[in-house]
């Protein structure tokens, strides 16, 4: 892994000043996303269930919360508890951003469920219902509220753009996957509306992207990734010679927030080790 780069606080960080909400921020992908952020410069409202990382997560620091992390290391980072699942809850999270900031310029949907792998016929209305509720309706509400805010700001002269959205989907939303129909389907679901969203509010300077990962590392994969069986599988299936990490996705996240993204809007672009290509022989 290449080494994260420090802090900048000298005011020239590729996202100085701006202002980031970053969902499900806790543990795994959240967590190095909200924590790239900050070290480029944003202002990182870091949103979760609870503020503590997942006890099954392999981050050497999940004692420590991430919005301290951000502060021990001289950034600017508060918690605002969301449940995705609760619009009420989305809701007030925009609200609070835009009240303790006074904008907001960034909004990464990284809260998401997942669960244990097995056949569709095992598979329960209850598990569908809440999959869809919240990792399609929650995506989808998070992003109305922060748009409605995007279209009360000016575009930005350095971004040129009044706001900027990164969804994170997966790659199992993009080809099909055993034993996930149903998250496989709310991921499809929200890679979709990135493209259609994208394509309405493009005239409006808002750019919206979606990061696709393939098989990272996270608390939320933390059972699969402790069973040797299942990890022999998924290397199998991973043309790359490792598995991912969440910092690949964060890479990517905080490019799509910069600058230099500014003509990009509308795309599923998967992180994967070449995952989506096709099963290496």
């Amino acid at each position: 892994m290449p080494p994260i780069p420090t802090y900048k606080n000298d005011g020239i960080g590729r996202l100085h000043g701006r202002v980031a909400v970053v969902t499900g921020s806790s543990s795994g992908m959240g967590r190095a996303i909200a924590l790239s952020l900050a070290r480029e410069g944003a202002y990182v409202v870091c949103s979760d269930l609870w503020p503590d990382a997942s006890p099954d997560g392999f981050e050497e620091d999940k004692h420590i919360p991430t919005h301290e992390v951000i502060a021990n290391n001289r950034g600017i980072s508060v918690f605002h508890k969301c449940d995705m699942g609760r619009t009420n809850e989305i809701w007030a999270l925009i609200d609070f951003a835009v009240e303790k900031f006074s904008k907001l310029d960034i909004l990464v949907n990284n809260a998401g469920l997942w669960l244990p792998l097995r056949d569709f016929v095992e598979e329960t209305d209850e598990m569908w219902d809440s999959m869809m509720g919240i990792n399609g309706k929650g995506c989808a509400t998070s992003m109305r509220q922060a748009i409605k805010q995007f279209l009360k700001q000016p575009i930005d002269v350095n971004s040129g753009s009044r706001g900027r959205i990164v969804n994170i989907s997966s790659s199992a939303g993009i080809v099909a996957v055993r034993r996930e129909a149903t998250y496989a389907a709310s991921k499809a679901a929200v890679s979709m509306l990135t493209r259609n969203v994208a394509l309405d509010h493009a005239k409006d300077s808002i750019n919206i992207n979606a990061v696709c990962p393939g098989v990272v590392r996270t608390a939320m994969a933390s059972t699969n990734f402790r069973d040797p069986k299942i990890i022999s599988e998924m290397q199998k299936g991973t043309p790359w010679p490792r598995l991912g990490q969440s910092q690949d996705i964060a890479n990517l996240v905080v490019f799509l927030c910069s600058d230099e993204a500014q003509w990009i809007t509308g795309q599923n672009i998967a992180v994967d080790g070449g995952f989506t290509i096709g099963i290496p022989l």
